[in-house]
């Protein structure tokens, strides 16, 4: 009885010796791979630098710490974003995300979109690029914002209606959209407001 007892508690040290040495032997090689993938991020990153120099980027700041200020039920939060490169070309800023691995270099990425769009509303910018150091490739990525859709729907239907005027054989009716026409001109936003209460 003594001799089951003892056999069972070294099997028991022994088991838990083998699951000790597999979780450190687990640990140990996933901290090796993030390791080895933030190093090989940072030697893309620091290849992005060269490689945006020789597009003619003038680097303005890279890996800056921006502040995102917004508010959840009227208390105010931040929440800081890191940006791998702000640029300068032509006299125009843009925001350069550098990435690696095959899902993350694709827009089509969930994560790697709404990052940019992150990016694209907290910091001053004339565009966002998404720079695939694997294949050397940068993306232009430029977000429509509300207004601007607003400003082509407006504008979509001022063009429709001065077509309209132009091709209707009635000259009263083409007085009559001339009016609506210098009526927009003159008061622009009351006019959009008109538009979208349409639409």
């Amino acid at each position: 009885m003594v001799q089951a007892e003892r056999f069972l508690l070294y099997a028991f040290i022994i088991l838990l010796i083998i699951g000790l040495a597999k979780y450190i032997i687990s640990d140990f090689r996933k901290k090796q791979k993030q390791r080895k993938r933030f190093e090989r991020g940072f030697m893309l990153e620091t290849k992005a630098k060269y490689f945006l120099e020789k597009k003619g980027y003038r680097i303005i700041n890279a890996q800056k710490t921006y502040n995102h200020n917004y508010e959840v039920n009227g208390e105010n939060r931040t929440s800081k974003i890191k940006v791998d490169y702000l640029v300068e070309k032509g006299g125009k800023k843009y925001i350069v995300e550098v990435k690696s691995g095959m899902s993350a270099i694709s827009l089509n990425n969930s994560g790697s979109r709404r990052q940019l769009l992150e990016y694209d509303f907290v910091i001053e910018n004339d565009g966002v690029f998404l720079l695939d150091m694997e294949n050397e490739k940068m993306q232009f990525v430029r977000f429509n914002s509300k207004s601007e859709k607003n400003e082509d729907l407006f504008r979509k239907v001022i063009i429709g209606m001065a077509v309209f005027a132009i091709f209707i054989p009635f000259w009263k009716m083409k007085f009559l959209v001339c009016l609506i026409l210098l009526g927009v001109w003159l008061y622009p936003r009351q006019a959009k407001e008109l538009v979208k209460s349409f639409f």
